[in-house]
């Protein structure tokens, strides 16, 4: 019950925050950003998981110092961002196999864990637009852990996609969300 309530409060803080102006975001930063990255870390829901992440990529990582985003920012958050996209993908290739066009409830599930993970890539988006859009010279050493976590996910996604289409050339199962 109390963990409902956790949740519950940090919703509402997050529901706060989506409706502060520019400004307040970078008066705030320094305060704000410690216990975002903690809710981050702390939070085990996907869907809040990436509630996070999408304010502070898109309220937040406008404001920051582009000197010190791989301490402040990047090696804090996108370790975390990986593991849920790996573990996104884990889940969707393992309610895949039992999917059918009689199925709703798995339907559902992957429709539910696609769509969080277009919300993840959305916000990986954020990061790599943010860092192309600066006018500032960036240092690879400042923000070393964006590449490689855009590459995993980049990678993951095609190993997916491709053991998806050789196992149904040679399986002949339906492809997602096709009647059998």
């Amino acid at each position: 019950m109390s963990q409902e309530r956790g949740v519950a409060t940090s919703a509402v803080r997050l529901e706060e925050l989506s409706g502060w102006s520019q400004e307040l975001c970078r008066r705030e930063l320094p305060s704000v950003l410690p216990r975002l990255l903690s809710m981050y870390q702390h939070s085990d829901n996907w869907i809040e998981h990436i509630q996070i992440l999408k304010i502070i990529v898109e309220m937040f990582l406008p404001h920051m110092n582009h000197l010190t985003l791989e301490q402040t920012f990047f090696s804090q958050v996108l370790p975390k961002t990986v593991k849920s996209f790996d573990d996104m993908m884990y889940e969707l290739t393992s309610q895949a196999r039992g999917l059918s066009s009689h199925n709703l409830e798995i339907q559902t599930t992957l429709r539910n864990i696609l769509q969080t993970m277009v919300q993840l890539l959305a916000a990986l988006t954020g990061c790599v637009q943010h860092i192309c859009a600066t006018q500032e010279s960036i240092i690879l050493e400042n923000i070393h852990s964006l590449p490689s976590s855009v590459l995993h996910v980049i990678k993951s996604t095609f190993v997916h996609c491709k053991f998806q289409t050789f196992s149904r050339l040679f399986s002949r199962r339906p492809i997602l969300f096709k009647s059998s």
